[in-house]
């Protein structure tokens, strides 16, 4: 009976760390997606069971009603939230050390081939996708405009979770420069500095302003941050 007992106690012992885990992270993420979006914003990470029965390619997701109204409400696949976490965990960041090294002032700084893409883009999506997800909840729908909002404010949500500045720039700047490489609903010419979706254009830094802060809805629009 007791080694019974204690067979049972393990799995059980599981569930209930990963429930705590999962809770934990979610209520380090929602401050952040609050910010960002201008409204308060609750952040649901998918469980690591839901994870192993779920057919989806997708990082996060945001519900819109019928009238194009959406939840005040993220969802973030299991494995976004727990490179989140990691992220938020960790005193050093050793997979973006490699940005450090780029030349930026290449046409493709961070191309999909080289093995600084391999090493930093999983923190540099799971950090877009929290930001991505964000804007939706302010209002936006369509997926590139989202995209370039998210770039924007992804300086701010890694130095939230904990990044020294200087990396939550260089993070950001990672994705700009992989903006141009986004394909289908993803892809739009328009962010840019001083283009029609910098949330900033009175000044000239971009993607991340200086200093860092949140970009609210978008720019701060009263009727983004209502969610109508």
């Amino acid at each position: 009976m007791r080694v019974l007992i204690a067979v049972l106690l393990v799995p059980a012992a599981i569930v209930t760390w990963q429930w705590w885990d999962d809770r934990s992270t979610e209520h380090t993420l929602a401050p952040i997606a609050s910010s960002i979006a201008g409204r308060d914003v609750a952040v649901d990470c998918q469980t690591l069971w839901g994870a192993l029965i779920d057919p989806l390619p997708r990082h996060g997701e945001v519900r819109f009603d019928s009238g194009g109204v959406p939840e005040n409400r993220i969802f973030l696949t299991h494995e976004t939230c727990d490179r989140l976490s990691a992220f938020a965990d960790a005193s050093r960041h050793g997979e973006l050390d490699c940005l450090r090294t780029l030349d930026w002032r290449s046409r493709v700084p961070l191309g999909p081939e080289t093995t600084c893409y391999a090493e930093s883009s999983p923190t540099v999506y799971a950090l877009l996708t929290l930001a991505h997800e964000s804007y939706h909840t302010a209002g936006v729908a369509n997926e590139a405009v989202a995209n370039c909002y998210a770039t924007q404010a992804m300086g701010y949500a890694a130095a939230a979770l904990g990044a020294p500045d200087e990396e939550a720039r260089l993070v950001a700047g990672a994705m700009a420069s992989l903006l141009p490489l986004q394909r289908g609903a993803y892809r739009t010419s328009d962010c840019v500095g001083g283009g029609p979706l910098d949330l900033t254009p009175e000044t000239p830094a971009f993607p991340t302003e200086r200093p860092i802060f949140a970009p609210r809805g978008r720019g701060g629009t009263a009727e983004l941050v209502a969610g109508s």
